[in-house]
């Protein structure tokens, strides 16, 4: 009696732990699709604002032709490469969801690595930078844009999805 008991605990418990692992396996792309969209959006956004602190934009008071230096896009900065790390992502998503955990845990968390360094080696030094607004303009200041949040953002969502699948222990395919 006292075995048929144990041995019953013992499959609950393993019920348990497969029905918690489901979920986290179903978390895993959710966190890499969110992060991966969220690094393509970053690209595409103002990583830097500047701003003149008088009686007009940037844009007003700046030359025609240093009107372009009042903001600065993420694509600008990188060239397009957190659009080509967020599809890694979203593909690793895939992979995750289809079963290859590590494959997609390890790659996860390379991307987190970069898109970090990206962020706080590159990014946020230059969100202090007016350029040539602020050769021109005293007044002018830099401020950050959305862009580095959402690639912060992103980056953290690929690092968790990637401890998540490194936690599944899936084999990959």
């Amino acid at each position: 009696m006292e075995a048929s008991r144990t041995r019953l605990a013992a499959r609950f418990a393993r019920m348990r732990k497969a029905r918690g692992n489901r979920r986290l396996v179903l978390l895993v792309p959710a966190l890499a699709l969110v992060g991966g969209v969220l690094l393509i959006v970053a690209e595409l956004s103002n990583l830097v604002t500047i701003d003149v602190q008088t009686t007009g934009t940037c844009e007003e008071l700046a030359d025609p032709e240093a009107v372009e230096a009042c903001s600065v896009s993420g694509f600008e900065q990188h060239g397009g490469a957190l659009v080509l790390l967020g599809v890694v992502a979203l593909v690793m998503a895939l992979g995750a969801a289809r079963g290859a955990g590590r494959l997609a845990a390890f790659a996860l968390l390379m991307i987190a690595a970069v898109v970090l360094a990206f962020a706080l080696l590159r990014d946020l030094p230059k969100t202090g930078e007016t350029g040539l607004i602020g050769m021109s303009y005293e007044a002018a200041k830099a401020s950050a844009g959305p862009a580095l949040l959402l690639e912060i953002a992103g980056a953290a969502l690929c690092a968790l999805a990637g401890a998540a699948a490194a936690l599944t222990g899936q084999r990959s395919s």
